[in-house]
């Protein structure tokens, strides 16, 4: 039993409560670029915990691969705060299998373990504080009131990454006297600390889009840089903190730190939002921007999409009519696109024959084998047969079998081009009751729809124009 506020001792989460969506603060922040700024500052609050300290000390690999590893926790950041519900799920199920291994006993007997509740509870409310003390820093603090919502919204994402509403504080007041707590309390001069100030002194590799400069001149750029960092992080901690972790900025420190942060604060103010957000964040934020712009225009003009639908995919042959050639193409594209098995393979072609079949003897009134767009037009096409087809792509897309169509298996339809904005947009639009998830059923309707006429689909035309 610990003394710090909601940390009483073990117990279960919640299930299925809303998650923060776009008109959310954790939106507007999270996935800012200046978040770096105090990312560093970040990485010390946590690696100064004795358990992530000794994780660290023991498994981490910054040392020789610290882009790779920023990237990486940036990267997941974004996954948990922008994608759909199953991606985020998906992703905190990653970071259990990625940390559940790292366990064991530091040098002073003590055992360790990654998923150990406090220390998890410690590094998610940690970016909580980091986002509080980016705007701090910046020149345009939280409102009250912000600030209040981003905790809840903070606490519902640690939901999400497996941490119960005990070992999280209840209120951003109450986080305020926990975080007091644990950094004059519980946070020391780790291992993993030493390791981690010892890295960004030592000799690491230049980013990727760096490689092109001479060593001499990056060992000259990366030493400054690095000390900056290192000073700046320093005067980002409160006095009594620095001197506990042993970190002491250089004279410089306190004015490198107000210059960068005032600096990132101002262009965040005057940036485009696609040149302020990270990809992901970015990507997402602009899909939204354009669902709502498109739901605008849809509910001004009429759905009709027939002609184009006709010519431009279910017309795969370009003859001016459909027949069983013309479907078979669009089978073989989905096939191809998901890389099936053969078993889903046939599945996919004896479903859309068996919709052929039904299309025919319904809109085939000349009685010629083919289908005209006149023809197609006159008709509806929605039968229990597309429906079964539709049913059939939809359980391909579904690669992992969970009854959800996620982002990444949205895009792996697409080919891997399926996050940018106006196709991350059209997923969204498939979310018909709104939970945050695409289920199979829902995008099986959504795709019927669209080969029905009934509905334009980007991703329609994006995935089945002519093969």
């Amino acid at each position: 039993m610990s003394d710090i506020p909601g940390q009483s001792g073990p117990g279960t989460a919640p299930d299925a409560l809303p998650l923060p969506g776009p008109d959310s603060v954790a939106w507007r922040y999270v996935g800012q670029w200046r978040l770096l700024t105090v990312l560093g500052r970040a990485l010390v609050l946590e690696t100064a915990h004795p358990v992530v300290g000794a994780g660290v000390e023991a498994f981490s690999t910054y040392r020789y691969h610290p882009w790779r590893r920023a990237q990486q926790t940036l990267l997941s950041l974004q996954r948990i705060v922008y994608l759909d519900v199953r991606g985020r799920e998906k992703e905190a199920a990653r970071l259990v299998r990625l940390h559940r291994h790292i366990k064991g006993v530091d040098g002073a007997g003590r055992s360790f373990d990654a998923l150990d509740p406090e220390a998890k509870a410690w590094v998610h409310l940690t970016l909580f504080e980091a986002i509080v003390t980016m705007c701090r820093a910046g020149g345009d603090p939280l409102t009250a009131r912000d600030e209040e919502l981003l905790y809840e919204e903070w606490r519902a994402y640690g939901r999400v990454i497996g941490l119960g509403d005990e070992v999280m504080p209840a209120d951003v007041a109450a986080f305020w006297v926990y975080f007091e707590r644990m950094t004059s309390e519980r946070l020391d001069a780790t291992g993993g600390l030493r390791g981690l100030l010892s890295a960004l002194a030592g000799d690491f590799p230049p980013p990727e889009r760096l490689d092109f400069l001479p060593a001499p001149l990056w060992r000259a750029v990366r030493g400054t840089a690095a000390r900056a960092y290192v000073d700046m992080t320093a005067a980002l901690l409160s006095p009594a903190l620095r001197e506990r972790l042993g970190m002491r900025p250089g004279p410089a420190g306190p004015a490198i730190a107000a210059v960068v942060c005032r600096a990132a604060g101002l262009l965040d103010r005057i940036a485009p939002p696609r040149l302020r957000y990270m990809p992901v964040a970015a990507t997402a934020i602009a899909a939204e921007l354009q669902l709502r712009r498109s739901l605008t225009r849809r509910a001004a003009r009429p759905a009709a999409a027939v002609p184009e639908l006709f010519d431009r995919i279910l017309d795969q042959t370009g003859d001016g009519f459909v027949s069983w050639a013309d479907l078979a193409a669009v089978a073989r594209v989905v096939a191809v696109r998901l890389e099936v098995d053969a078993a889903t393979e046939t599945a996919l072609y004896d479903a859309f024959h068996t919709w052929w079949l039904e299309l025919r003897a319904g809109s085939d009134t000349d009685g010629d084998g083919l289908i005209s767009r006149e023809e197609y037009a006159r008709t509806d096409p929605g039968g229990a047969a597309l429906r079964a087809a539709m049913d059939t792509v939809a359980a391909a897309v579904d690669r992992d079998g969970d009854g959800f169509v996620d982002q990444a298996e949205y895009a792996h339809l697409l080919g891997g081009g399926g996050h940018g904005p106006e196709l991350l947009e059209s997923f969204r639009r498939l979310d018909t009751d709104g939970d945050g998830r695409v289920t199979v059923a829902e995008f099986a309707a959504g795709l019927g729809a669209f080969f029905a006429g009934r509905a334009d689909s980007p991703v329609g035309r994006r995935l089945l124009g002519r093969a």
